[in-house]
Formats: C-alpha cells, structure tokens, sequence
C-alpha cells in the first residue's frame, strides 16, 4: 500500500471515522495488508478518509463534460461552498436557504439557546482575547504607509492585491492600539528596518518583507471589514481580497439535505437553524462552508455561529450545542469543519473573540475540554492523527501551527513561522505533519512529529519551502508527494516530502482560472478544479503530465470527493455525479 496512505489505516482511519471496538479493530489490521477496498465506499469529510485528499481505490472518470461521463446533476437549493461528504447510499450537502422574509440585521449579542457547559465565543463588550493587539488604522490624512513601505497615492493607482488603498486627503487620525512604533502618523523607514531586519544586515528582504506586510496589513485593515469609510461612503466590499459584506437583513434557512448516491433524489433534509446572520461574509464565501462529517451512524454539521448539530443516518436531530457568535476578519465569513475521532467531536472557534478549540462527546454533545487559542480569525479544518501511541489534534493558525492532546487538550508543540490568515489544513503522513500559508508571503514547514514545546526553528523543521503555497486550498498528500497551489491560482508545484526537493515547480495548468477547492488523488490521478469550470486531470507522478481537461457548465469552490468510480462535483449551482456510464 502506497507510504503516504498506510498511516490512513493504522492511526488516522480511526480518527475520520470514529469507529471503536471490534470495527476499529479490523479497519486497523485491513491497513498493514492493504485495504484500499476497506474504505473504498465511504468520503467522511472534507478531505477524505485520511484529510489528505486521497481517495483510496478511488477510479472516477479521467474524461468528462455536460454530455459525457455525468451519472446525474441536480441543482442544489441556496448556496454554499462545503464539500459534500458520503457514506453507504447517501450524499450529505450543506447550504443556506433565503426564505424570502426581509428583517432588521441581527443585533449583536442577540440571546440565543446556547449548550450547557460551553461559553460564548466572544468576550463582553467585543474586547479582543487577551495576548492579542488592537488593530490600528492607518492615517485618514496626507497618505498613509502602504504594506511594503512604499506611499499610497490618490491619482488613477490600482488597487494593491489584497484591496488596500491608498490615502484619500484629510486629517490623520491617531493610534488605535498599543504597539510601539506604528502609529498613525507618518511612515519611518528606520522604524521598520529596526523592526523587522532579523538578521541585521540593514535592509529587508524578501521573508523579512513579507512579515512587514502581513502585520501591516492586519493593523490597517483589522476589524474594519466591509464598513463604509465616513469620509468616502465607500465600502471594501468588492475590491482586490476585501469581500466582506455589511450586515444582513435577510433572513435564511440552514439546512442539511440528504441524497441518494446513485439517483441524486432527495432522500430528506432538516432545517438546522432559521435566522438571519449577524454578519457578512466575503463576496467569493458564503453562510454554509464548512463541510459535515460522519461515522456511519451520526453525521455532525457545523453552521458555525448558528450551531453545531449531531442527526443520526435517518436525519433525526440527536443533540446540538450554540457556541454564540464568530466575530469574523472583514467579515469574511465562517469556513471550519469538525473532525471526528471515535467519540469525540473536534471544533475550532478562532475568530476575533476569544478563540478556542473544543472536544464535545459524540453521542450527547456534552463538553469534554477547551484549549483557549492566541489566535483571530482561521478557516482551517482539525486533523487527528496518532504518532507513537499519542492521540493527538493539529491546528493551522497565524501565529503557529499547534497539536494538542486529545484526550484532555494539552498543548504537546507548536512551530512559527506562518504567514496571515493560515487558510490550508495540516496534511500528515507517518511521520511528518506538513503546515503551509500563502496569504502576504510563502511559508510550508514540514514538521517532526513527536515534538514537544517550541519546536520553531528546532532539528524538527526537516525542511521548509517559502515560495508558490496556496492561500486557500489545502494540499495532496499522495505518494510521497504533496502537491499545492499558489495563492488562488492554478500554478502547481510538488515536492519530494522527504526532501523538500521540488518535482514541479510553479507550472501553469492550462484552462484552469482561479482554485479555491482542493486537489484531490484516485485511480493514479490528480484532479483539480477551478473557478471557472474547468478541471485538470494530472498523472500522480513525480512528473507534470496533463491527461485531460474537462469544462463543465459551473463554477468549482468546493473540493472534489470521491468514492469508487463516482467523482462529486458541488458547483455553485448544481452537484456533479462524475462517474463512467
């Protein structure tokens, strides 16, 4: 069995599956000889049965389009970017319903039922989690420093990539927040040189940059989101990576629908929650993005701040928990899913509150533990793996990449050196978890595991990339190899995992505009989706070789899932059954 899929069904199979006793058992014993067949049937999350994106005995179609290869479509009902998860005969998708009632936006701090045991994510009066700085706002006069040190200007400049703009005339306005040397007066190269010239020589480079332009970043645009400016009446809604949206006034169902696999019939749905939500989300986002995850018998949803909700396989409602509001970056929306290990449920809640990571028990929902988390706003999903006997979590983050144990929470190490907003979630094989970024810089660590502390900088970190990591999509872990985009974008590279050695570096896959789902492995294939319908078919190998390009009558966002000779396909309109007829 290929070396990156073993560890699938030694430790981590029983982690996505949550499956105990005698099951567990023989799910662990089928992975020493080969059970690709074990888990052929089944994708229980997002990233499938190991959250490495590889499909094992996975074989759907290499060729496809409207009129070939496509079992059936349907359109699915309100919108949403969660990637649909399956087991046995059913598909499970998520997705926000308008119901067509207009209401004054939901205030903050509106009483909601919340679960016993479980405290509001967020502190009283909207303070920030202690340890975390007050963004500060840039100079509302003359022109205010741009996030590589150059000066905004007024006159027919673009947008810079990540939606800052430059200044639009008027008195400065002052600091924000506490941190020496930033302020809102105007720019000091000897500041930031001294600030962020690590190894002395005096002038910044590219790493040293970067780290400049994340944390400027976050003080001129942190909390602000899609706010209109007083002065301009202008929103950031629209422009370059500001996308987050004022407050709602619509009011919106939230639902989980149950298919057949083979049909594509509905075979029911629940209602979660109705409500209209207490904030935005980005332009390209949505209000049901994270993905579900089962077990075969329990299937755990997350709507993120309108709950978390446990239904049996019949969709009965077994429990649900309200963990109160995300105050979200920019208001760029909700995207985490839960994991799953055998009966404990794994939530992240970083936000701009107070950011933590929670276990609950899978069957009555009651609160096992809580990891309070020096971190804002993520996306990342949890991964639970075990290495030398130790259960444990590890979480992306802005600040560090963490594991924690899951039997109690206990943070075992962390490692720096993340850009912001750390979007992708961890992959791990057998011995390494492999951490990347690509928000304002390029980070990927591929770190030790069986570490303990501050591993940053330690004998752990056997290698470390800083060029082409993705911002959003998570990478394939296949073979020895992990694949991952940069930025957005459809330029692939892959790396020797041992290594580090680059196989691929930064090529452009034809057809392929904008990727925000991530690659998926079956049948000795890579597929990869894109934004504007198209997605690329590549050989799992050490060598770039393009076997097909498919176009489809859609927009791709949500990550593939594959089970057997079926490929599913959530567009922004209509879920795809690839599969050869």
């Amino acid at each position: 069995m290929r070396g990156t899929t073993r560890i699938i069904m030694k430790s981590i199979q029983l982690t996505k599956l949550g499956l105990g006793g005698l099951a567990g058992l023989a799910l662990a014993l089928a992975g020493s000889i080969g059970a690709d067949t074990a888990n052929a049937e089944n994708w229980p999350t997002w990233r499938g049965p190991a959250a490495n994106g590889v499909a094992p005995g996975g074989n759907p179609p290499t060729e496809f389009s409207e009129s070939k290869n496509v079992q059936w479509k349907i359109k699915v009902p309100g919108s949403g970017t969660s990637t649909p998860v399956i087991w046995g005969d059913q598909v499970f998708v998520l997705t926000a319903e308008k119901t067509g009632k207009k209401v004054a936006a939901a205030a903050s701090g509106e009483s909601r039922e919340r679960g016993q045991g479980v405290e509001r994510g967020r502190r009283p009066g909207g303070e920030r989690p202690e340890g975390r700085d007050q963004g500060e706002r840039g100079s509302r006069g003359g022109e205010r420093p741009r996030p590589d040190g150059d000066q905004g200007s007024r006159g027919g400049e673009r947008p810079r990539p990540d939606g800052d703009r430059g200044s639009r005339g008027g008195a400065q306005r002052g600091e924000r927040g506490g941190r020496p040397g930033f302020g809102g007066g105007s720019f000091n190269r000897e500041e930031f040189i001294k600030r962020f010239d690590k190894d002395g020589d005096g002038e910044l480079n590219d790493a040293e940059r970067d780290a400049m332009r994340d944390e400027l970043r976050q003080q001129f645009s942190g909390g602000r989101g899609g706010e209109r400016s007083p002065r301009s009446g202008r929103s950031s809604r629209g422009r370059g990576g500001f996308g987050g949206g004022s407050k709602p006034t619509e009011e919106y169902r939230f639902v989980l629908i149950s298919l057949d696999r083979n049909t594509g019939k509905e075979n029911w749905r629940r209602v979660a929650a109705t409500q209209v939500p207490h904030e935005g989300h980005h332009r390209d986002h949505g209000y049901a993005s994270g993905s579900p995850v089962t077990d075969g018998e329990h299937i755990i949803v997350s709507f993120g701040s309108r709950g978390l909700y446990c239904y049996d396989m019949n969709g009965k409602l077994q429990w649900k928990k309200d963990f109160g509001d995300m105050r979200m970056r920019n208001s760029f929306g909700e995207g985490t899913s839960p994991a799953l290990h055998g009966d404990t449920v794994v939530l992240l809640w970083d936000h701009e509150g107070d950011s933590a990571l929670y276990a609950l028990d899978k069957k009555t929902g009651k609160l096992k533990w809580k990891t309070d988390r020096n971190e804002a706003s993520g996306w990342c999903t949890p991964v639970v793996t075990i290495h030398d006997g130790v259960t444990q979590v590890i979480v992306n983050g802005t600040r560090a990449v963490r594991s924690y144990q899951l039997s109690d929470g206990k943070l075992l190490w962390q490692c720096s050196g993340q850009t912001s907003n750390a979007i992708p979630s961890v992959v791990v094989d057998e011995n390494f978890a492999y951490a990347m970024s690509g928000f304002r810089g390029a980070h990927l660590a591929a770190i030790k595991l069986g570490g303990s502390g501050d591993l940053t900088d330690s004998k752990s970190v056997s290698w470390t990339a800083n060029r082409g990591t993705p911002y959003t999509p998570s990478p394939l872990l296949s073979n020895g190899r992990i694949w991952y985009l940069s930025g957005n974008n459809g330029v692939l590279s892959v790396r020797d995992t041992k290594s580090g050695k680059l196989l691929v570096e930064g090529e452009r896959l034809d057809g392929v505009s904008g990727v925000y789902a991530s690659p998926v492995s079956a049948g000795g294939r890579v597929y990869i989706a894109g934004r504007n319908g198209t997605v690329s078919v590549l050989k799992d190998s050490a060598k770039l070789e393009v076997l097909a390009t498919n176009e489809l009558d859609d927009k791709f966002d949500c990550s593939p899932a594959v089970v057997g000779n079926q490929m599913f396909l959530r567009g922004k309109e209509h879920l795809y059954c690839i599969a050869t007829k």
